[in-house]
């Protein structure tokens, strides 16, 4: 379950190394929901004793990717289609207090750093590629995030993002194509935005933004689940 993700970085501790291929292979959904977590053989796979693994676990389960049920083990927390409605309005609601606190203290380095975002973003649209422009688009939202000043929020924002990655990979991998061209032009527009420092209509603009995404996915989910029954 974790070939192809071992890292080629070298990591200062071995606790660094397995958690940051754990935690790739969880949100990938390498490691599938609710998929139980063998400590020995995890241990084995990385070339590690389990001493490091116990540890990483018990942060992955801080940050909501693992459970650990005592006298039972560990396994990969659950995810589910009901949190898309709770996702997009924490994000709406934590971005409707980023962006305008960002658009008072960006520099040049913040839109230089953003600039090039989301040129590469227009590339993997143009590419259809989603899941490169998805993973440009955390980085896009978390920048902001960070520019903010923020660290909670930052935080927190990671958090939901990793949720939201999950999901999107476990249950809505090919649907988000149908609405890259919309949320891009988003994205550019938020981009003006903080360029003119106009903090109010930011903060319109993430709520509005996280709702149409919200709504284009559960449209889809409405739609697809009709048709299954």
């Amino acid at each position: 379950m974790l070939e192809g993700l071992l890292p080629t970085k070298p990591f200062q501790t071995k606790e660094e190394y397995i958690y940051e291929t754990l935690r790739t292979a969880i949100l990938q959904c390498k490691i599938q929901p609710e998929e139980k977590l063998v400590i020995d053989q995890l241990a084995a796979s990385l070339g590690v004793s389990t001493i490091p693994i116990r540890t990483v676990l018990q942060r992955l389960q801080i940050e909501g990717l693992v459970e650990i049920v005592p006298h039972t083990g560990a396994q990969v927390a659950g995810i589910s289609l009901d949190t898309v409605e709770e996702i997009f309005a924490i994000l709406g609601a934590f971005e409707s207090i980023a962006y305008p606190a960002a658009a008072r203290k960006i520099g040049a380095e913040g839109f230089k750093e953003l600039e090039k975002l989301i040129g590469e973003m227009d590339a993997a649209v143009t590419a259809q590629d989603a899941n490169q422009w998805s993973q440009l688009n955390r980085q896009f939202h978390l920048r902001i995030a960070e520019i903010a000043q923020m660290p909670l929020l930052t935080d927190f924002t990671r958090r939901v993002f990793d949720q939201w990655e999950r999901i999107r990979i476990y249950y809505l991998k090919d649907v988000l194509t149908q609405r890259l061209p919309q949320a891009q032009q988003e994205h550019h527009d938020i981009f003006e935005l903080l360029r003119e420092r106009k903090g109010e209509a930011l903060a319109a603009k993430a709520l509005a933004h996280n709702m149409q995404a919200k709504d284009s996915y559960q449209t889809w989910i409405n739609s697809h689940l009709r048709q299954t029954k």
